[in-house]
């Protein structure tokens, strides 16, 4: 037999097959008990009006049988008559020499001998009951010993009709039916309802997955249901947040790429053209366009290395090449490649750090370029006789990475996105020329930082200078 694939009919399944197996099982213990409580109801009648019977007959049966008072069977049929009305119980004495002196609602002959298996196991001092059929009928048997003063005298044989029992019984049978089958579909029913309470938010998911794979990203998923499919649906929409933003990034990032690739290519394109068509002729043109087109395609070689070098940061491509750094290290080590650049632009560059390292865990040529950036960034907007200072601290836990410089400063609406990819404020670098820069160093430093679990802040005012500091937590020992 196939299983079920889906899972409603699963779940559906699961609880109806418990829930008939316990009901299975409740039945076959409980069946017996219930079935024979009227055989049992009429085993205890029998026994009740024959121990009451037996003992009113002890004085008048020894008297019958010892004196032969005729006047005393007729006392006995009197009482028989007392209790032979109900349930139209039969009656019947029987003498140890089995002598049947008087019966009520029974019919003697052949079928009714005297010396039945009941009727001797009294003599025997037996409990026996016995059913059997009587002039068509399906009759209980039992007997009860009479005596008086330790003689025996005789048997009182009873005998009530099955036909009530057997219809009690049925009853029964047919009430522990119909429960069983109400329990099974009362219990469908609501097997049905958790089935499908626990199945239609996972339905709702799977319906906002395929929109997704359409690309339909700003649809919600209702957070319903239980708590963990709520918070599985909350996840999801915060999932298809996170990825619309992701997709927009990547489509701005894409955008903003082939514009600032498309501006080298078309001016190298151009250049190229003027030389095919002369230009390399002239003593003056053509040396300078060639020189052009080389700075282009340089351009166009660092754009490219940095896009590379992004996309692998944030891939996390190198987070298994991590070891301890010493920051302070690294910030003089970059002070020292700088000095030249610095010098010839006249501005100073200080490392201000305790004695000892300061180190976390990280990958050293990320934390180099992410110092190299912030201190090239630094330099190209400081003016001469300007200073930049690196500060590397330690407190807590937390290692701090500060550049500052007294340079030109960033307007406050420009700010907020100065670590956007290929972002380059309004005002011009002063140590370099414009379009050298391709907007991706503060980016990678902001990728960088993020990758090693940090955080990088910027601060600035125009004309008084800018700082930026980076704070690392996660990696910080």
């Amino acid at each position: 037999m196939k299983r079920p694939t889906r899972l409603r009919t699963q779940l559906l399944l699961s609880h109806l097959l418990v829930t008939l197996a316990g009901i299975a099982l409740i039945t076959l213990l409980t069946t017996p008990t219930l079935v024979n409580a009227p055989f049992s109801e009429a085993e205890h009648t029998l026994e009740d009006v024959g121990f009451l019977v037996s003992n009113q007959l002890e004085e008048p049966l020894s008297e019958y049988l010892e004196e032969g008072k005729t006047k005393d069977k007729d006392q006995l049929r009197a009482i028989l008559a007392q209790f032979a009305t109900r349930d139209q119980i039969e009656l019947v004495i029987v003498t140890q020499h089995g002598e049947m002196i008087t019966a009520l609602n029974a019919v003697p002959n052949g079928e009714d001998s005297p010396q039945t298996i009941e009727v001797r196991g009294a003599f025997n001092k037996q409990d026996i009951h016995d059913i059997r059929w009587s002039h068509g009928n399906e009759i209980l048997y039992a007997g009860i010993l009479i005596e008086h003063e330790d003689k025996i005298y005789g048997v009182l044989r009873l005998g009530v009709a099955m036909a009530p029992v057997r219809e009690a019984q049925g009853r029964v049978i047919l009430t522990l039916i119909f429960v069983a089958l109400s329990s099974g579909a009362a219990v469908s029913l609501v097997a049905w309802f958790i089935a499908n309470n626990i199945t239609h938010p996972i339905a709702q998911l799977t319906h906002a997955a395929k929109r997704m794979a359409e690309g339909q990203l700003d649809q919600p998923v209702p957070t319903e249901g239980a708590e963990e499919l709520a918070q599985l649906a909350r996840a999801f929409n915060e999932m298809a947040k996170k990825l619309n933003v992701m997709l927009e990034n990547q489509r701005a990032f894409v955008a903003n790429a082939s514009h600032e690739l498309r501006t080298p290519l078309t001016s190298v394109k151009l250049r190229i053209e003027a030389l095919r068509d002369g230009a390399a002729q002239d003593p003056e043109v053509g040396p300078k366009f060639m020189a052009e087109v080389e700075s282009e395609v340089d351009r166009l070689g660092k754009m490219v290395n940095d896009l590379l070098d992004l996309s692998r940061i944030e891939a996390d491509l190198e987070s298994q090449a991590r070891a301890d750094v010493d920051l302070v290290q690294l910030a003089e080590e970059a002070r020292d490649a700088f000095s030249v650049r610095a010098g010839r632009a006249a501005v100073s560059i200080a490392v201000e750090s305790p004695r000892q390292p300061i180190t976390l865990k990280g990958n050293e040529s990320q934390l180099r370029r992410l110092i190299d950036n912030l201190l090239d960034n630094a330099i190209k907007y400081t003016p001469r006789d300007g200073k930049v200072i690196l500060q590397i601290s330690e407190a807590e836990g937390e290692v701090k990475l500060i550049v500052q410089d007294t340079g030109v400063g960033i307007p406050a609406e420009e700010l907020p996105k100065i670590f956007e990819r290929f972002y380059r404020g309004e005002s011009p670098p002063i140590h370099t020329i414009p379009r050298e820069s391709s907007g991706l160093g503060l980016s990678i430093a902001h990728s960088i930082a993020r990758a090693h679990g940090g955080e990088i802040v910027a601060e600035s005012e125009r004309g008084k200078g800018t700082t930026i500091a980076v704070l690392f937590k996660t990696f910080a020992r």
